[in-house]
């Protein structure tokens, strides 16, 4: 009777010993790491499906490729952990950095392309004109006709 009491707490739920707890915490992960694996596996095929695509441009191809890099390498390392190797000088962690880095060039790149650029000459002239106020390029400096002549003057 002191087994059954110990199992069940006072509102009649099962109580839970350490073992159990671990075991369900092991058991969540596993659950994780299956969905993780099969997301990546579908991942994997839609990018081999577009690399076959006809249309793709040199950009996208090498997003492709750099994807199926990094995913391949990512899943190689994660068999090598799980069969225990040392994997702290293979070279599978270098072939990992060089996807890495291959994907940040490629996302430094594309964030240079969008963003915006500012034309000076156009912006010098746009303000120049939007305060009422002619203004003058003296050698590569705008100023006001006034001062220009100012120093017109005292050239002379």
């Amino acid at each position: 009777m002191s087994k059954l009491r110990d199992q069940f707490s006072t509102d009649g739920m099962r109580l839970l010993s350490t073992k159990d707890l671990k075991n369900e915490k092991i058991d969540a992960i596993e659950d994780n790491f299956a969905l993780a694996l099969n997301t990546l596996e579908k991942d994997l095929k839609k990018a081999i499906k577009a690399r076959e695509s006809k249309r793709l441009t040199t950009d996208q191809e090498i997003k492709i490729d750099t994807y199926i890099a990094y995913a391949t390498s990512t899943l190689y390392w994660m068999h090598l952990k799980l069969k225990g190797v040392d994997i702290s000088k293979h070279y599978i962690l270098h072939d990992l950095a060089r996807a890495k880095d291959c994907l940040a060039r490629d996302k430094e790149l594309n964030d240079s392309k969008s963003m915006q650029h500012l034309d000076i000459q156009a912006t010098q002239r746009f303000i120049a004109r939007g305060l009422h106020t002619r203004f003058v390029d003296m050698n590569g400096v705008m100023v006001t006709e006034e001062q220009y002549r100012k120093s017109l003057d005292q050239n002379k």
